[in-house]
C-alpha cells in the first residue's frame, strides 16, 4: 500500500493566507498542517506520495521533499485528475490510502483503522452540522456506500465524506469512466460512487474532531481546538521577573518574556519570540517563531506567523496575521460589530457569514501598516499590501495595494 495526499488545490477560499503558501502549510501550534499527517504515515511505514501543482513545487521540495515523493498534477482539474497523476507511481496490484491535504483530524489513529478495515475499499464518514457544504454519504444499514451527493440543497443525512479513503487498484478503471462535474472538474467522489454500484465500499464512521480548513476563520478554530487539548505546559524560554503566567502555556526555546507582561493560557509562544515589557497575551493566542510583541500591546485569540512585529500600543483580536508583517505603532484591529451580528467576510467572490460574533482581520504575508491604523472587523488584507498612516481600513485590500483612506 502507498499513501497519497492530494495537495494540488490553489486554496482560493483561504486567501490572503494562500497567496504566498500552500494551504497544507497553514500552521497549527507552530507545525504545518501536513506535517501531522506525514508523521503519522511514517509511523505506519507507508511510502508517501504528495500530488502538488507546479506553482508550489519548490515550496514543498524545500520543506518536506526529503520525506516524500512529489508528483505534479499537470493535466485536468479536480481530485480525480489529481489521483490519476499518480497512476505511474503505484504498481497494478497496490492498494492506496488516499487523503485530502486540507483535513485536520483530532485522532490520527483513525488512519490505521481505515487501513486495517477488512473491506478493500473504505471511505471515512464524519457527521457535521452543515452537510450541504460537503459531499454527503448515502449508506445502507450495513454501512455500505450507495452514493455520494455533492453539496445537496436538501441533504439526506449529516454524514459527509471525511476525505480519507482506502482504495483498491480498480479505482483507476473507474476514473476513466467519469466526466467533468458542473464546475468543470473531474471529481473523485463520482468515481467512488460509480465503484460502489459494483464493488463494496465500506463507510467507516469517525466520531473525533474533524475540520476541513477551507475558510480563513477555520485557521483560528483548528488552533483553538489544539490549544484546548494541550496535555502539558512547557517553559524553556527566558522569563524575567514580575511576569504572570496563568493556565497551560508553551514557551519555546529562545523566547524572551519581559517584565510586567501577563500571559493567559492556553497559549503557544514559539522559538525566539520577544514579548513586552507590559504586554498582555490572552487565551488562544499562537505566536510562531521570532514574533515580536511590543510594550502595552494586547493579543487575543489570534495567530501571528513567523517574524512578524506587533509593536507598542497595538491591539489584535480574533485575527490571522501572516509572516513578516510589520505594524506601525498604535495599529488596532476591531473584532466586534456595533450591532453584535455575525461577521461576514468575502470568500472567493461571495459574502459569507463566519458564524462568529467576534472576528478581526485576515492579513497576508509581508504587509506593512503605518502608525495609528484602524482595521474594521472581517477585513482581508492581501500579501505585500501597504496601509498609509492613520487610515481606517473599511474594505478588503488587494495583494500589493497601497491603501490610503
Amino acid at each position: 500500500m502507498k499513501a497519497v495526499i492530494l495537495a494540488a488545490g490553489s486554496g482560493e477560499r483561504l486567501e490572503p493566507v494562500t497567496q504566498t503558501r500552500p494551504k497544507q502549510f497553514i500552521p497549527i501550534l507552530g507545525k504545518p498542517l501536513i506535517s501531522y499527517v506525514i508523521e503519522e504515515l511514517r509511523k505506519l511505514n507507508l511510502d508517501i506520495i504528495i500530488v502538488v501543482n507546479n506553482a508550489y513545487r519548490e515550496y514543498f521540495e524545500s520543506r518536506i521533499g526529503s520525506l516524500v515523493k512529489l508528483v505534479i498534477q499537470n493535466e485536468g482539474k479536480g481530485t480525480a485528475a489529481a489521483l490519476n497523476a499518480v497512476r505511474n507511481s503505484v504498481s497494478g496490484n497496490e492498494n492506496i490510502l488516499l487523503m485530502y491535504g486540507d483535513v485536520f483530524l483530532g485522532d490520527l489513529g483513525i488512519i490505521e483503522k481505515v487501513i486495517r478495515e477488512e473491506s478493500e475499499n473504505v471511505i471515512l464518514g464524519v457527521r457535521v452540522q452543515n452537510p450541504k457544504d460537503y459531499g454527503v454519504l448515502v449508506a445502507d444499514h450495513n454501512n455500505e456506500l450507495k452514493e455520494i451527493i455533492e453539496k445537496p440543497e436538501n441533504p439526506p443525512s449529516n454524514l459527509i465524506n471525511g476525505g480519507i479513503y482506502k482504495l483498491g487498484p480498480d479505482i483507476f478503471h473507474y476514473l476513466e469512466k467519469i466526466s467533468k462535474s458542473p464546475r468543470g472538474e473531474l471529481e473523485l467522489t463520482d468515481a467512488v460512487s460509480l465503484m460502489s454500484k459494483s464493488s463494496k465500499v465500506k463507510v467507516l464512521k469517525y466520531e473525533g474532531f474533524w475540520i476541513d480548513i477551507g475558510r480563513p476563520w477555520d485557521i483560528l478554530s483548528v488552533n483553538k481546538w489544539a490549544l484546548d487539548n494541550l496535555l502539558y505546559s512547557k517553559n524553556v524560554g527566558n522569563v524575567e521577573d514580575f511576569v504572570k503566567i496563568k493556565g497551560k502555556v508553551i514557551i519555546e526555546e529562545g523566547a524572551e518574556i519581559r517584565s510586567f507582561s501577563y500571559i493567559e493560557g492556553p497559549t503557544y509562544i514559539g522559538k525566539g519570540c520577544h514579548i513586552g515589557p507590559h504586554s498582555y497575551i490572552r487565551p488562544y493566542t499562537v505566536l510562531l517563531n521570532d514574533v515580536k510583541i511590543g510594550t502595552h500591546t494586547e493579543i487575543k485569540e489570534s495567530i501571528v506567523m513567523e517574524n512578524s512585529k506587533i509593536p507598542h500600543l497595538s491591539y489584535v483580536g480574533d485575527s490571522v496575521i501572516g509572516e513578516d508583517v510589520n505594524f506601525g505603532a498604535g495599529t488596532v484591529i476591531a473584532n466586534l460589530r456595533f450591532d453584535e451580528k455575525e461577521i461576514k467576510m468575502n470568500v472567493k467572490g461571495q459574502r459569507v457569514s463566519s458564524g462568529r460574533k467576534k472576528l478581526g482581520a485576515i492579513i497576508g504575508d509581508h504587509v506593512r501598516t503605518g502608525i495609528n491604523v484602524t482595521i474594521l472587523p472581517g477585513i482581508k488584507i492581501g500579501a505585500y499590501a501597504k496601509i498609509y498612516p492613520g487610515s481606517v481600513v473599511n474594505r478588503d485590500v488587494n495583494q500589493g495595494e497601497f491603501f490610503k483612506a
